[in-house]
This record gives C-alpha cells, structure tokens and sequence, in this order.
C-alpha cells in the first residue's frame, strides 16, 4: 500500500464553488483526488460505495464475492473486539471494547427497563453479538430484531449467529437501501421505542446531510440511534491509514476492482487521505482507498474502491444536530478519541 496524504484546504475556485458544494461526495472525491495527486480526471474511475454490496442494476449473478465482502467485514469487527488495547494511549485507557461497553451501558440506562427493537443498518454478527449480550446482560428486553442491508447475503449468517442470543425473538431481514427504508413502514405505532444502530464508519460513506436525512427518516420519534465514526485526530492520522492498510480491507479494495474493471490485471494498493468541502462549505478529510493499474491507452490509472469521511469530533456533533432532528444524549470514545460512539435520539 502506498500512502499520499494532503493537509491544504479543499480545491475551490471562485467561479464554481457553488457547483463544488452541491456535488456529490463520490464527484467530489474525484476532483480531489485529481487535484491533490498526480491522477488526471480522465485517469479516475470512482463508483458508489453501495455497489461493493450488492448485485442490484448489473447483470452479475453470482454471489460469491458478496460473501467474502460479509466476512471481511465480520474480520474487522472480530479484530477490533478481540484487542485489549485498541485505541489505547496508556496500559490503563479506554479501548475500543471498553467504548461499546458504555454505549451499551447509556442505551440501557435510556431505555429505562422497557423492552425494545433492535433495529441494525448493515448488519455483521461479531459486534451485534457483543452488543446484544451486554445489553441482555444489562436486563435489557429485545422484543424484536430488524435487519436492513442491501447485500442479500448477510441474512443467512445473520440469522445463524442470532438464534441462540434471541431464540424466541422475531427476527426480521430486510434487504434495501438505506435511504428507502422507514422503520414505521415495518412496525406498528403502538410497538416499543428502537435502537437503531449504524456502525462500522458506515456513515462516512456520503455526505452528512443525506446520511442524516437517511436515519431521520428511518428512525421515528423517540427511538435512539449507536453511531459508530473513525474520526479525524490531526496528531493520529496513523490510525486512519493503519485500518485501511489491514488484509480485509487490502482484501475489500481489490474485490471491487475485479468486479468493476478485470479480475486478471495487477494492481498497486493506493491510500489517500484528502480535503474536501461538505454541502455547507466545511472542510473535511476523505479516507480514499484504490487500486493503481496500466493500461494501453491511457498508461497508470485509479480505481477507488472505497472513501469515508473522517470528521471532526466537533463536525461529528454538529452534523448529528443539523437540522434539529436528533440530540445527543450519551458519547463514548476510545482512549485516543479516534474511535467513537454516539448515542442520540430522534427529536
């Protein structure tokens, strides 16, 4: 892997920073990496990040590569769980484990000894499993488990990991995008509250005001929201490029290249960790992984597999109140603030 990263100010010229805002954050990861690196416009593919998921609008039938991208992801979250010491400064800090742990300790002190519905955005058995233990645990009642993914392929191991923590639960699988999915489309109003829970930086994966559209109209009043975020720590940016240097996620990269470009052709592992402005004309870092390939034509060319906003502790907050929709009511970090938890609840 091979590592690039920009710490100036966003590209922006004055005849279309209007233009720049409002621009996606798959285009404005394009632009910025042609403005930061030596890749050309025309030298970059980038793609949604949903499509690494699912089979959905291509011809594509098998599904082989959709249950390897389930259990690279289970890899991550059994790495980070299993660890003692991540996101530890000293021998007696806060890791990452210990973060969860409180977050599960805030979800049930909020609930306040009724039951609630688990409701999980991109589900993955290993932190589902620690969550939900410790919040059983806790005496926590869980009347009924919603699953919302748009890979079709995370169901049966779901289920598999989840019948012998909830044997007599309802469990529910529901494959969708998640800005189609409304919790109150799948409930009735008279049902308990919910813990919707969106985890593994998924929320870095588009700007932050459509990933807060996107959960406010997921969750309904009342209902509580675990938010998981890597954020930006100007004297830890290691951290950043550490995660994306591990085997699942070189793994991850190179899957999506050969699904989008050739399965054959040899590629060269990029991370690029850049400025970019958000729809409010805020900066912000984008992590960028890649893969470097030649061809006849235009010679070395990129193709982005995966970029996730690493926000601010600050913007973090300020983007979960935009708009009013959510207040915060519980905040749980790794010892070295890079790792975080957010409890909130829908206004």
């Amino acid at each position: 892997m091979t590592l690039a990263l920009s710490f100036g100010q966003p590209e922006h010229r004055t005849d279309h920073r209007a233009s720049l805002l409002e621009a996606s954050l798959q285009q404005k990861v394009h632009r910025a990496i042609a403005a930061h690196t030596e890749f050309s416009l025309d030298c970059i593919l980038t793609q949604d990040n949903r499509l690494k998921y699912t089979n959905a609008g291509t011809a594509e039938t098998a599904t082989g590569h959709l249950d390897e991208v389930f259990q690279l992801m289970r890899q991550l979250n059994e790495a980070g769980l299993s660890s003692d010491t991540l996101g530890q400064s000293g021998a007696s800090g806060r890791a990452f484990r210990d973060a969860l742990e409180q977050s599960c300790r805030a979800i049930a002190d909020a609930v306040k000894g009724e039951p609630l519905i688990y409701v999980e955005l991109g589900p993955e058995p290993v932190k589902t499993r620690f969550i939900l233990m410790t919040l059983l645990g806790l005496g926590v009642t869980v009347e009924r488990y919603i699953a919302v993914d748009i890979n079709p392929k995370s169901s049966g191991p779901m289920e598999a990991a989840l019948k012998d923590i909830l044997p007599d639960t309802p469990l529910s699988f529901v494959t969708a995008s998640f800005d189609s999915f409304r919790l109150a489309e799948e409930v009735q109003d008279s049902d308990a509250p919910a813990v919707v829970t969106m985890l593994g930086f998924q929320e870095g994966n588009d700007d932050p005001f459509i990933v807060n559209d996107w959960l406010r109209n997921i969750a309904r009043p009342g209902d509580l929201l675990l938010s998981e975020s890597q954020l930006y720590v100007a004297n830890q940016i290691d951290k950043i490029s550490g995660f994306y240097a591990h085997p699942a996620m070189q793994r991850f990269s190179r899957i999506a290249f050969e699904r989008t470009v050739d399965r054959t052709l040899p590629t060269l592992n990029r991370f690029f960790l850049l400025p970019v402005a958000i729809r409010d004309g805020q900066c912000a870092h984008v992590a960028i992984l890649a893969e470097e390939y030649a061809n006849a034509i235009n010679g070395r060319n990129l193709h982005v597999s995966n970029f996730c906003l690493k926000l601010s502790l600050d913007q973090y907050r300020h983007y979960r109140l935009e708009g009013g929709h959510f207040s915060i009511v519980g905040e749980s970090c790794t010892d070295d603030q890079t790792l975080h938890f957010q409890l909130s609840r829908r206004v």
